[in-house]
Order: structure tokens, then sequence, then C-alpha cells
């Protein structure tokens, strides 16, 4: 009896650690993380895979490609360069279109950053193998393209895990230097500037009262203080260029212009920052884009 309470209890004790460490997986999955989808950077990265792939085709010609003989076989080797590329603009462009809920960049995580690089890595594959067999340059069957897949799932989730690590750190950390700028600034008025906001005929602020704004094409509605609470105000007209006088107003995204006495606080995680805006529940997160217009302010601001 007691060997079987013992193996029960061990029995128990197994199935919590499994169960513990599946948990923990599970949370680490869901982890915030970087995308670029829809972005300037995915157009780069797709136009530098393709060169990547044209080069070593051309260049090292793997997987018997030094075999093909063809009058045109440097044409040829170059056009896996262009498939490639055309896959990473797929990737990048049109499945994002297609399933907006899944590649919701304000919802990113680890787990979708790790199927999206999966379906990336079998795209490309059956792309690239289906030129090469139009074109009849190398065979690659079917079950070829699944092995290779198969033995790219572990290397695809630590990569994922190791970029999100490292993005984590950057980002944790500039946040870090963002907020201690914040905590010593004093608004600067521009020399030359006149010493009120003319955001229109009929409306002005006080630099300092203005808190940010989110500006449209014809219009923008301005969040402001004054003395007793927080009011908005539909401005006709483009307030930007008078905006542009003064150093602490910097954009956020390309709708939003926030003045940095405003700010509560940045933080920051593998997605990049998210800003609170002071006397407001506004919290937005930046665009990777408009990164450079914090960093540039916590530079200028370094606190000694």
């Amino acid at each position: 009896m007691n060997i079987l309470r013992v193996i029960s209890i061990t029995g128990n004790h197994l199935l919590n650690f499994i169960r513990e460490q599946l948990m923990a997986l599970g949370e680490a999955f869901r982890r915030p993380m970087a995308t670029s989808i829809r972005s300037m950077r995915g157009f780069l990265i797709a136009i530098v895979v393709g060169l990547f792939v044209a080069i070593i085709a051309v260049g090292m010609q793997p997987f018997g490609l030094d075999l093909f003989n063809h009058e045109q076989k440097t044409e040829l080797l170059l056009g896996f360069g262009l498939v490639a590329c055309i896959g990473m603009l797929i990737v990048k462009f049109v499945l994002p279109a297609i399933f907006p809920v899944f590649y919701d960049k304000s919802n990113w995580t680890i787990a979708r950053q790790a199927l999206h690089f999966l379906i990336m890595v079998l795209l490309l594959l059956s792309l690239l193998a289906a030129y090469s067999n139009a074109f009849h340059i190398v065979v690659f069957k079917p079950a070829g393209i699944l092995k290779i897949f198969a033995l790219s799932i572990i290397p695809v989730i630590v990569t994922t895990f190791i970029q999100q690590k490292v993005f984590q750190k950057k980002f944790a950390g500039c946040a870090e230097v963002i907020n201690k700028s914040l905590k010593q600034l004093k608004p600067i008025d521009a020399k030359d500037a006149p010493p009120v906001l003319r955001l229109s005929n009929h409306f002005s602020l006080l630099p300092n009262q203005f808190i940010y704004a989110e500006i449209s094409k014809d219009s923008a509605e301005v969040c402001w203080q004054n003395f007793l609470s927080v009011e908005k105000t539909t401005v006709q007209g483009n307030i930007e260029k008078e905006l542009s006088a003064f150093d602490q107003f910097i954009y956020l995204d390309k709708t939003i212009i926030v003045n940095t006495s405003g700010i509560q606080k940045v933080e920051g995680n593998a997605r990049g920052y998210s800003v609170r805006i002071a006397r407001t529940t506004k919290e937005v997160a930046v665009p990777w884009k408009f990164h450079k217009y914090l960093e540039k302010f916590a530079q200028k601001n370094k606190p000694f």
C-alpha cells in the first residue's frame, strides 16, 4: 500500500509539473512581439530576401542547381530571387489584407509571429519549388518540401523567442531613458514663435494648455486643459505648421501630435513604445516609423 501511495503521489507531482510547464509555455507564447507586416520595413525585408535568394541561387547553386544546363541559366536562376520577393510581399501585405483580425498589430504575440514565420517558410518553399518544377530546373517533390518545413519549426520558434527578448530589452531600456527625460523636462518656447498657439481665427491656446491633437486632412480635434478640466475642441484647417514652431510638440503617429509635457508615461515592450497621455484615458501605440521622435526627444533632453 505504501508503494502504491508513493507512486500515486509521484504521479500527481509529475502531472502538476507538466501542467505548470504548459501554462508557463502558454504565457510565454502570449508575450507581445513586434512585426513588420504592412510597413516599409516589411517591403525592404522582402527586397532583401529576394536579393539574398538570387545571390545564393546564382553564386552557390545549391540543391543540384549546378547541374542545370540552359542557355538562359543565369536569368532562370535569378528568377528564384524574384519568386522569393513576390512570396514575401504576399506574406507581408496580401495575407494581412485578407485576414485582418489575425494580423492585428496591436495584438501581435510570439505565437502569431511564429505562425506567421512558418507560413512564410511554407509559402516560399512551395513557390520556389513550383517555379523550379515549371522550368524543369530541379524537380522538388511535395514530401521533400514538407520535410524541410518540418525541420524549420524548432529553429523558427527559437529564433522568434530570441527576437522577442532582444526587442523587449531594447524598448524597455529606451522607455526608461525617455521617462527620465520627461521628469526633468521644462517646456521650451521657440525664440521666434508667437506667445500663443493660434490654431484658428477664433481659438488660441497657451502652448502648455495644449495636450494633444488628432489631425485629419481638413480639421483637428484638440484636447486641451483649462483651469478646472480637460476639454476637446474641433478646429478647421491645418494646425501642424503652427505647432511645428515649438520643439515640445512631437508626432506619435501620422494623425496624433502630443505635447511632451502632457506625456504621463512611456512604456516599452517587444512591440515598441506605448504612450499614456496625462489627464486623459488616451493611450497610443507608437508605430516604429515614429519611434525616432521619442528617441530624439530623449537624446535632446537626456538627464545628466
